[in-house]
């Protein structure tokens, strides 16, 4: 009688607790397990294919597209506004950027109040028109960031070539190995 009372109190939630059902149950359990290493697998798969087709670098897409001369695109500019976000310029630099073109860009879409408080935040008289403030806020960000353009800086030149045949050239190397 005992043994009747605890089956009535046993609550199988629809499942009947004989030994097939004990089995089913461990067998989804084993088939659980079976799909979540599946699972981790392909997740690995997934990794290493990721390593193998990486996503280039910004700095080595920006690089690339000055080697190929591609400066004047706007996929360019967009890549160096990412840039310079990343490294934080537009919170260290007063006009926001260091790139000639992005500013002229926002020039081009800045409100008058817009223009005033740029030209206040970088000490040119705010109470000018537009137009003059656009041309004073260009004339001053070009002489701040005169090192800072692409379009500045230096191209490495080709140092001079002596040839020891030459009896100017051969007089010049015994100089200079003198030194």
């Amino acid at each position: 009688m005992e043994e009747e009372n605890s089956k009535k109190t046993d609550v199988s939630y629809g499942v009947d607790n004989d030994s097939e059902s004990a089995e089913t149950i461990k067998n989804m359990k084993k088939g659980n397990k079976k799909s979540k290493k599946a699972k981790v697998k392909t997740q690995a798969k997934a990794k290493t294919e990721g390593v193998t087709k990486k996503k280039p670098s910004l700095i080595s897409e920006i690089n690339e597209m000055k080697a190929n001369k591609q400066v004047d695109s706007p996929e360019f500019r967009e890549k160096m506004v990412e840039l310079e976000s990343v490294l934080g310029v537009d919170q260290i630099n007063p006009f926001g950027t260091n790139e000639l073109d992005i500013f002229e860009d926002i020039l081009k879409g800045s409100t008058h109040a817009d223009l005033k408080n740029l030209a206040a935040k970088n000490g040119i008289n705010p109470f000018q028109g537009s137009v003059q403030l656009k041309s004073q806020l260009l004339k001053e960000f070009k002489a701040n960031n005169k090192n800072n353009m692409r379009n500045i800086m230096p191209s490495p030149t080709q140092s001079v070539v002596l040839d020891p045949n030459n009896p100017q050239h051969a007089k010049t190397i015994e100089i200079l190995g003198d030194i």
